[in-house]
Order: C-alpha cells, then structure tokens, then sequence
C-alpha cells in the first residue's frame, strides 16, 4: 500500500523565512487515506498474507507495521470498546506520521490528545530497542495517567511482550524489553539452531514539567498541554528540548491553545514547526448539538480554547460595548413596593477611596433548561464616601428588611475582604433579623470563579441592569489579561479607576448563582 503523509505545503514567511502551512482542519482526501490504510490491513488478514504470502508480500505488511496507525489497528484493541480494533482517527493519523522534528498539535479537549499522544510513544518504544521516550504533564499525577493508559494498551493488546515498571516520587518508567532470535549452527551436533539474543531495552519515562526531566538523552519528547505549564517557557527551553541536543530527536507538542502569549504563542509561530490545529467538530463523535449545549457554559475564551483550538488576544476589554450596552437598561434604579420573589442583598464595601456599593436582585429564569438562571438587578446604591458601616447596617439595612419582610430576603451578602473589625459581627446582626448572611471572601481563587461567572452571564445576555452613568464607566474601564497559567486577570485601566460597582455586581450574581457551578477558573488582580 502506498504510504504517503498528509501535510500542508510550505510558505514563505514575511521575513524570508519557510513555514509550513498549518493544517486546519481535515479534508476528504485525509479521511479518505487514513480509511484506505485500514482496508489495506484487513486485506492482509483475509488472505492471510503473514502465512501464506510470498516472501516478498510478508515483507510488505510487515514494513506497514512501522505506520503507527496500522499496528495500532493490527494489534491495539479500542480502549472504548475493547472487542474492536482500535482505529486512529484521521488527524491522530496525519499527525503521529509526520516525521518532522518539531510538531505542534493545537487541539480541543475530549477529540483524543492524550490517546495520540500514548501511542505514539508505545509504538516508537517497541518498534526501536534502546530508545528513550520522553512524556511529560503538568503534574506528577497526570503524568502517571500517561503511563496508565499506556499499560492498558499493552495490556489490552494481541501483542507478546515483557516489560517492567519503575516509580517514584518524581516519575515513572515503564521498560520495553527487546528481543531478537538468530540461528547458530552446533559443529558437533551438525544442527542449526535458533538462539533469542536480548536488545537493548528501550523505556517510556512520564514526568511533571520539573527538573525532573533533567538527565536523560531523549529520542522522542511527548509534551501534554505545555501551554498550560507554570513555567512553560522556562520548562521547554532550559530542561526539555535539550534533552534532544545530542540525539537529534522528535519533539511533539499536544496542548489547548491559551491565548496569545506564553511558550505555546511562541512555538507555534515557530518557523521550525509543523502545525496542526483541530477542533471539537473534526472528532466525528462529536455534534454540532453537544458544541451548542458545551457552549452554554463556557465563556468566548474558554470556547476558543478547548473547543475551537483558537490563540485568542490575551488581553483587551473585559467586557464589550455590546455586552455592556445590552445588559444596561434605561429603567429607574429601584426595589418596586411589590415584591413577587424573595430578593438577594450584597454589600461591596467601601475601603480607602472607594464608595460602598449596595445591590439587590433576583434570579431571572430565561431558560429553565438551561444550566443556570440569569440576574435581574432592582436597584444599585451608591453611598457617599466616608459613610459609616454603623449606619448602612443598622438603618438603612434593618428598615429594608423590617419593611420588605425577612421571609422576602433570600439572602444578604457581603465582600468580606479587609473590612476591619467593624463588621465582624455582621453575620450575627443580619441572623438576628432573620435573615440568611454570607460573608464573601475576594481572595483570588474566590474572585476568580466569581468574576467568570459575571464574565459568562454577560456573554449570555443574563444580566439585566439599571443603567447608571458611573456604573457603565467603571465596567468601561475594566481589563483584562490571560496568564501562562490560563487565567484570568481583571484589573483597572489605571490606578484612578475605580470598580465599586462592577465587584458588587460580580459578588450579587455569586449570591444567586453559587461561584461553584460556574464552569470555569479564572484568576482576578
């Protein structure tokens, strides 16, 4: 069968330089050569080639076997469904057939990265005696799920083969041992025969993106969402690709996009990469009804990254002017005398030049299919500066839930971050006009789940607003950037700026809708 590598052609950079051409997405004649490499094995199967062919026809499906995708399908059986065959889908193919030394795989998640990955390794592990195969993740942890599901291939497998396991605190290794059987003629017996000689072993090393990596002379690095790394650049620069210096040896990159910067920015504007880039669609498990449903949930950037394969700008506004526009209404800020619906209260309190913001709201169910409901803000109040917590707690707050009624609160919360002793008793106040409180911590982590969410209710046109003059500005002057890590930083235009109003909005929605569902992590400054 004739075996050719599916590549885009090579084009020249602005600079002079050769790149080539990324591969976007598949097209009929990739499909339609990774099935014929299928049909070509199964046709030896039916004739029984292996045993009955000439010498020169067992040569040629032997030498198929070097295809990783045809010995993945001759002997591999299909982890999802162990009494098939196990067949690479067409990108996997393109991809771990191309020899190059530098790869670049851009994928969404769930279309089978780790899988190409895995047996890419364990097949250039046991079709090359002495090499070392190089796989790293971010964690420990993810790294021996690597090794993992590289033991249920072999395990799982048509094949005979011996291997060993070594772990410990830093990595694990699994052995391949190699064999290779020739005959000896005995002069005095007069007779040949067969003796099995022992190759050099070769090994499959998975490790976290640490200086555990150090040490070994690589011939194939495997490298599992190194965008994603902490230290990404750090990592591949100073302790991965040198590992290849001496061997000359492949690198393949597998990882979501993560916006444009960090060492996967870098590589894949690299003019010494191939790359490849596909999307959740391209899995033909996948519809086009589970992308809309995932993308209910997820915010535009979370959807160019694991699902569209997309380098999104790192940084910009956070929110747009037609996000900020439709959540905005020209209605008068204020609670009406007739309630239908319990209400939420959440307090941003005001901290050296900033202004206490109060907000009250409720749930707006736009879709009770969906995964959660939206926010309908009655009322946003904007205390002068200086105004005392005695008197936003003990008047204003007490005379609302005396006249609205307490069984009509929900629930009031609060940003609890470094108010002073003054309110610390809050919780205990609010409880005895029996009310449901909650305190909210903006540490990081928490602020990060909830300004996401405020982020995904936004993109959704689920928040509904009064519009306030002040209340659009500050929302105007909110940034945002993404770090190596994936996260999202929001933070002010400059240190004038203030944004009394936008983290009482964020801290109401995390009120109605638990930061806990939200999706996604993102990380606020």
């Amino acid at each position: 069968m004739e075996q050719q590598l599916i590549i885009g052609p090579t084009v020249e950079h602005s600079r002079g330089e050769i790149l080539f051409e990324i591969v976007d997405g598949a097209d009929a004649e990739m499909i339609r050569k990774t099935a014929a490499k299928f049909e070509a094995w199964d046709d030896i199967l039916e004739k029984n080639t292996l045993d009955n062919g000439s010498p020169k026809e067992i040569k040629t499906a032997y030498a198929l076997l070097q295809d990783p995708t045809i010995y993945a399908y001759a002997f591999f059986k299909d982890p999802r469904n162990p009494n098939n065959r196990f067949k690479l889908y067409y990108y996997q193919d393109a991809i771990i057939n191309d020899p190059h030394k530098r790869i670049f795989f851009a994928a969404a998640n769930q279309i089978g990265k780790s899988i190409t990955l895995c047996l890419k390794g364990v097949h250039f592990a046991l079709m090359s005696p002495g090499v070392t195969v190089l796989m790293t993740s971010k964690t420990l942890p993810q790294s021996k799920d690597l090794l993992r599901q590289i033991k249920q291939f072999l395990q799982n497998s048509r094949l005979d083969f011996v291997y060993d396991i070594g772990d410990s605190d830093t990595k694990t290794e699994i052995y391949l041992r190699h064999f290779k059987t020739e005959s000896v003629y005995d002069k005095e017996l007069e007779k040949w025969f067969d003796r099995k000689i022992e190759l050099p072993q070769s090994r499959v090393i998975c490790v976290p993106a640490t200086e555990a990596a150090l040490g070994y002379p690589v011939d194939l690095a495997l490298i599992d969402e190194l965008h994603f790394y902490d230290d990404g650049e750090y990592f591949y620069e100073q302790i991965l690709q040198p590992r290849t210096y001496t061997t000359k040896g492949q690198i393949i990159v597998f990882t979501n996009p993560n916006g444009q910067q960090g060492i996967g920015w870098k590589l894949w504007n690299d003019p010494r990469f191939h790359r490849y880039k596909f999307n959740f669609l391209d899995c033909p498990t996948n519809t086009q009804e589970e992308f809309d449903t995932l993308s209910k949930s997820l915010t535009r950037e979370r959807i160019d990254s694991t699902m569209l394969a997309i380098f999104t700008s790192p940084e910009g506004g956070f929110l747009t002017l037609e996000e900020r526009n439709d959540m905005q209404k020209g209605r008068v800020s204020i609670l009406p005398s007739v309630l239908t619906q319990p209400i939420y209260i959440f307090f941003d309190w005001g901290k050296v030049n900033d202004r206490t913001i109060r907000i009250i709201g409720v749930p707006n169910n736009y879709n009770k299919d969906d995964w959660a409901p939206g926010v309908y803000v009655y009322e946003m109040i904007e205390y002068p500066k200086d105004t005392p917590y005695t008197e936003i707690i003990d008047v204003d707050l007490k005379n609302l839930i005396i006249e609205t009624k307490p069984a009509m609160v929900a629930m009031v919360g609060w940003d609890n971050t470094g108010v002073g002793k003054g309110l610390e008793d809050f919780t205990k106040r609010v409880e005895q006009l029996g009310v449901q409180a909650m305190p909210v911590e903006f540490s990081l982590e928490n602020k990060s789940r909830i300004y996401t969410l405020f982020k995904l209710l936004a993109e959704q046109r689920r928040l509904d607003l009064p519009r306030i003059d002040e209340c659009n500005k500050q929302l105007s002057m909110l940034r945002f950037k993404t770090t190596t890590r994936g996260h999202l930083q929001v933070h002010h235009e400059n240190e004038r700026d203030r944004d009394d109003f936008p983290d009482a909005i964020a801290g109401l929605c995390s009120l109605i809708i638990q930061p806990a569902n939200a999706p996604i992590t993102c990380e606020i400054i």
